[in-house]
């Protein structure tokens, strides 16, 4: 703890030194194309799904309100967690930033946050997979298999991905991400002719339920894990990696306000409120009674549940691996799929309609990963001094208010 400030003055004059001659220098447009659609596609997944069904009672106005103000709150987050890199010179995990600030106390409590992060978001994903996929073949082939069947199914037909390699992953990411993306907006062509305008203009029955929602609207705005990887990927340049945080997470914004416009607009306040996703949809599918859509929605939920489940497992798989000091062998790769899988696989064998309850675990950890603890960082690098390649505006207020929303949010999700 006594020895943590010098060396973080020390190590940031020196990275600061040895890369300013890059801090001029402009990515190539592929990389700034690419750095900025990590971002939108790390945002862009199954916590989508949620947005109406918790906000349905809030109506279509205050959830919109609410959006943008989240985005604008999640993204000067991020620039807070930019600035910390950028004085390092490079990405390092909050973790490890965490550790060298805070000592043993700061990487306990960051892993601590990664570890239920990953878990809450793979228990969410797996619960949301499994109702899904039972309603389906309930519904499609009128074969009633039991839910716990469903879970094992559908975390090892996914699983068996991660196990094998990120290689393998990454195609079965690309395949179902191309898809995803065109059936969505297959989706939302057809869903447009059926929205109703009083349902939009509608206050919502339960104008209160708009601060419930909160947890699960800062969750769907969870791209800060990644911002490491952008500083290494871009170059420490503030300039481009400012443009690249903006852009691409005010592009998931424009998405959720077009998702909530056609579920909303489609579905009456107290319809859209489900905590399960197959009930969700299929109150969609009742509100429209069009086979498209019935179609285009059930295809587009498994391939947006699919892809996130992909992303937040290679993760967890590769954090416990590293943790663990697991090798790259059959065996040993074996048993960090057992440790990655199983513990969601329970949850959702106790909570079958926990998808809402999950995503709401995960708004605490993300909390403390991409809010309290970045925060705490910048302070007291600040407060330490030495050189600063990049500051976001606001000074000690802004940090403050900051601290006090990530609070707010923790708050919010465990009195719910």
């Amino acid at each position: 703890m006594n020895n943590a400030q010098p060396f973080n003055l020390q190590l940031v004059t020196e990275s600061f030194e040895q890369n300013t001659s890059h801090l001029m220098q402009a990515p190539s447009k592929s990389r700034f194309i690419g750095a900025t659609l990590i971002v939108a596609g790390t945002t862009f997944g199954a916590g989508m799904l949620a947005l109406p069904m918790t906000s349905g009672k809030a109506g279509f106005i205050n959830s919109s309100l609410m959006l943008a103000a989240m985005w604008a709150f999640t993204c000067f987050a991020a620039l807070i967690t930019l600035e910390i890199n950028l004085r390092y010179g490079s990405g390092f995990s909050i973790s490890y930033l965490a550790e060298k600030t805070f000592g043993r106390f700061g990487k306990w409590l960051a892993s601590l946050s990664i570890g239920l992060l990953f878990y809450a978001l793979l228990s969410a994903y797996t619960t949301g997979g499994a109702t899904f996929l039972k309603t389906g073949i309930d519904n499609y082939f009128g074969i009633s298999i039991p839910f716990p069947a469903m879970a094992f199914a559908f975390a090892t037909m996914l699983g068996v991905f991660v196990y094998s390699s990120t290689r393998h992953v990454d195609y079965a990411n690309r395949f179902l991400l191309f898809f995803k993306v065109s059936v969505f907006l297959a989706l939302v062509y057809c869903l447009i002719p059926f929205i109703q305008v009083q349902y939009l203009a509608s206050a919502g029955s339960e104008p209160s339920a708009f601060w419930l929602a909160i947890p699960l609207f800062f969750t769907s705005f969870g791209f800060h894990g990644s911002i490491p990887t952008l500083v290494n990927y871009v170059g420490p340049n503030p300039k481009y990696l400012r443009k690249v945080i903006i852009v691409g997470s005010i592009a998931p914004l424009f998405v959720y306000i077009l998702w909530q416009t056609v579920t909303l607009g489609v579905l009456p306040p107290s319809g859209a409120e489900e905590q399960n996703v197959a009930s969700f949809i299929h109150h969609l599918n009742d509100a429209t009674q069009s086979s498209a859509i019935g179609y285009f929605s059930n295809i587009f939920t498994f391939f947006a549940v699919s892809t996130s489940f992909l992303g937040v497992a290679i993760g967890l798989f590769d954090y416990l691996a590293e943790s663990l000091k697991k090798q790259n062998t059959s065996g040993q790769r074996f048993q960090t799929a057992l440790l990655t899988f199983v513990p969601p696989l329970f949850f959702a064998l106790f909570y079958p309609n926990g998808f809402i309850m999950a995503l709401g675990y995960a708004a605490i950890a993300l909390s403390v990963l991409a809010i309290l603890l970045p925060v705490a960082v910048v302070y007291k690098l600040r407060q330490a001094g030495g050189i600063t390649p990049y500051k976001v505006i606001g000074g000690n207020v802004s940090l403050g208010l900051v601290f006090l929303s990530g609070l707010a949010i923790i708050i919010i999700e465990l009195i719910k």
